[in-house]
């Protein structure tokens, strides 16, 4: 099966969200100190989903008067739950701890995560009514295009983190860089990091062209 450049960022995308997920909610005071942490996580991200839905302790989110909120609403409960059921696995939380270990690390991806939905929101917002059903999903997505590539040119929040990860996970599977490549990652001049930046760049533009 031929994997596309889009099931990578996707699976990127997911495997940051779900990491990021790990590392917040496990710095929370635990509920029950006896209690396995990956239990904890679940119950804290349940209580989110109520949350965010306005909803009873349901598992059948239903809106009385929107069939489109009650659809979406499913949606976002369902996307929950399975993020839910990945963070039950205690090796999954081991994992996602490991990848990125440094707190400050962490919090920097985060932060331009966040950057990037309230961009899309903005733009989504901003959107007249009579022009969304039309307009609207390409503005999104032209906003999503235009904030990635934004936070792309972040190389000094970004590259040392990379750089960082590469030193730990580099010569691992899927990777498998040999030490030379490493150090280039390592050493990387300020023209060498503005290639990358472009590159990415670059990327990020070829695959929304399609």
């Amino acid at each position: 099966m031929k994997i596309t450049r889009n099931q990578v960022i996707i699976a990127v995308i997911v495997a940051i969200v779900g990491f990021l997920l790990v590392n917040r909610f496990m710095r929370k005071p635990k509920k029950v100190e006896t209690a396995p942490a990956a239990l904890v996580v679940a119950a804290d991200l349940k209580d989110m989903k109520y949350q965010i839905l306005n909803s009873p302790k349901t598992e059948m989110y239903r809106s009385g008067d929107s069939t489109s909120h009650t659809i979406a609403g499913t949606i976002l409960e369902q996307a929950i739950d399975v993020i839910v059921a990945v963070l039950e696995q205690p090796e999954i939380v081991r994992v996602g701890n490991s990848l990125i270990a440094s707190k400050e690390d962490a919090d920097n991806v985060a932060t331009m995560i966040e950057e990037v939905g309230k961009d899309v929101a903005k733009s989504i917002k901003d959107t007249p009514a009579d022009k969304f059903v039309q307009d609207g999903p390409n503005i999104a997505y032209k906003a999503l295009q235009n904030s990635l590539k934004d936070e792309v040119d972040k190389t000094d929040t970004w590259f040392p983190i990379a750089q960082r990860f590469v030193a730990a996970h580099g010569s691992k599977p899927p990777f498998k860089l040999d030490d030379n490549r490493k150090n280039m990652v390592k050493n990387a001049s300020p023209g060498e990091i503005n290639s990358a930046r472009d590159g990415i760049k670059k990327l990020i533009d070829d695959d929304f062209r399609r």
